[in-house]
């Protein structure tokens, strides 16, 4: 067994509306056999260019997984062909028990005229694969749950690496998937201050129904006992300021707390 390097790139950190400074939802893991890329937000463009370009041509294989099928989330879909060119594809999405779709319904659904112009069904150089539980993809142990969600999402976790929870309301048991993990990536869609303001109460209560506070990710992060939280899937109607107050919140309860630009890069070690 030895040592490899490992960097985790995120492409994209914006929800649902991509913005000058940041796309939306896309995070490109770099292994030594293959690429990693989870859900194909906007963020997904950014691989068009270099250096991002060279972790494509770098290996032959690309493994795309799908935390869920809102479009904000897989708009980069249509973008494939050009990204990802000839080579190797799987797209791996939930099983039927973890989010009530059947598989079936999800990519190819959206890969199809009117939306698309090649049906998925004849794009033969891609392949569909269904996740429920865990699984060795290339080598490396991926885990998946479900989440509650405006439609069930789901949350990854990679080894004892990084854990990807977005799109979910704050759930204790994301805090057992991600015990032990260096990072924990989690949503931060608004500040739990936002309750106590008359003017955003209502807003702030709806938005709790399906998203997450940057305390409430904090709290998980802590329980977890994860070496870093990362806040992502931002509220594009809010502004840098209003991020770097997210920070600030979480880092009352769990100080180990960033809120990470667009292609910022963070490097693991593991054994192989």
């Amino acid at each position: 067994m030895r040592s490899t390097s490992t960097a985790l790139t995120l492409l994209g950190t914006q929800g649902w509306i991509p913005t000058a400074r940041r796309e939306t939802t896309c995070l490109a893991l770099q292994t030594r056999r293959s690429l990693f890329l989870f859900d194909a937000g906007t963020g997904l463009s950014r691989l068009l260019s270099e250096p991002w370009r060279s972790m494509v041509r770098a290996v032959p294989r690309v493994h795309l997984f799908l935390t869920h099928y809102h479009l904000d989330h897989t708009c980069g879909l249509a973008y494939l062909s050009g990204v990802v060119g000839e080579h190797d594809l799987t797209i791996h999405v939930p099983a039927h028990s973890l989010n009530h779709i059947a598989p079936a319904e999800g990519v190819p659904s959206l890969l199809r005229p009117p939306f698309h112009p090649v049906a998925w069904e004849h794009q033969a150089e891609y392949r569909l694969a269904v996740l429920d539980g865990d699984t060795l993809v290339d080598g490396v142990r991926v885990y998946v749950r479900p989440q509650c969600h405006a439609g069930i999402s789901v949350a990854y976790r990679v080894e004892d690496l990084f854990v990807l929870a977005t799109d979910t309301v704050s759930d204790p048991a994301t805090a057992e998937f991600a015990a032990g993990a260096q990072v924990l990536l989690h949503e931060a869609w608004i500040d739990e201050q936002e309750l106590n303001d008359p003017a955003r109460q209502d807003y702030a209560r709806r938005m709790l129904t399906t998203h997450s506070t940057a305390r409430q990710a904090a709290e998980i992060a802590r329980t977890a006992d994860v070496q870093e939280l990362m806040l992502i899937h931002l509220n594009p109607l809010r502004d840098e300021e209003y991020y770097r107050q997210l920070r600030r919140r979480a880092a009352e309860v769990f100080p180990a707390t960033i809120v990470p630009d667009d292609l910022h890069v963070r490097s693991f070690a593991r054994r192989e």
